[in-house]
């Protein structure tokens, strides 16, 4: 298990790059598809980044903070775009990010503490300070989004949309439900909760893929007729 540490996380980003590749051929590059397109790059650079630290053992507290720096912002970006499809347009939308932000600036300070503990073909397992503090930040915003289009889901205001919200509201319930599910059953994987989850995640860029793609003026108007 340990001769190829990190070759999952290669296989996932090499899938990653090609839902990127589909994206920018064949999506309409509308603001909502354009941030997915975002979400999707983040997706990509932190399993990457997972690679090059596990298949070349190195464990730089600076190369794991920044691994972490990437993955921090794809719940708020997921909550954001959730927000955009929601047209809200109030500039204060833009505070989610800021948990996040003071965290991250923090940790520039304790950046020693963020070590890899150990590196298999699946996984790798993480330490890193305040890590109940970082739990709350990151799957907050994923709680927050999962409720918004649980409700937007069942409003008549988004018939059109219907579709495309259940497609993207059961990506985030697969990939979050399941990995919390493992880490209450196994309290002992709690340090691979982030390496778990992102690996689940290819279940979000699988579906914000089938959005992004469904998601243009001319399906709307032919779910309309």
């Amino acid at each position: 298990m340990n001769d190829y540490p990190g070759i999952i996380s290669l296989f996932i980003a090499c899938l990653e790059i090609v839902f990127f590749i589909n994206l920018l051929i064949f999506s309409e590059k509308n603001s909502e598809n354009k941030l997915i397109i975002f979400i999707i790059v983040l997706l990509f650079s932190y399993q990457i980044m997972e690679f090059i630290m596990c298949y070349f053992k190195n464990y730089s507290h600076l190369l794991v903070y920044f691994s972490f720096s990437i993955i921090t912002f794809l719940p708020p970006f997921v909550l954001y775009l959730v927000l955009k499809i929601k047209k809200v347009q109030s500039k204060l939308a833009l505070l989610i990010f800021l948990p996040a932000i003071l965290l991250l600036f923090y940790y520039i300070f304790v950046i020693t503490g963020f070590e890899i503990t150990a590196c298999n073909i699946l996984f790798a397992a993480y330490e890193m300070p305040l890590g109940d503090l970082y739990g709350v930040v990151y799957y907050s915003p994923i709680i927050i989004s999962i409720y918004l289009l649980s409700k937007m889901v069942l409003n008549p205001i988004y018939k059109e949309k219907k579709t495309n919200l259940l497609i993207m509201l059961w990506g985030l319930l697969l990939t979050f439900i399941p990995v919390a599910l493992i880490i209450a059953m196994f309290p002992f994987l709690i340090d691979y909760v982030e390496s778990f989850f992102c690996k689940a995640a290819s279940l979000i860029a699988i579906t914000l893929t089938i959005y992004a793609i469904r998601n243009s003026s001319k399906v709307s108007e032919d779910e309309n007729e």
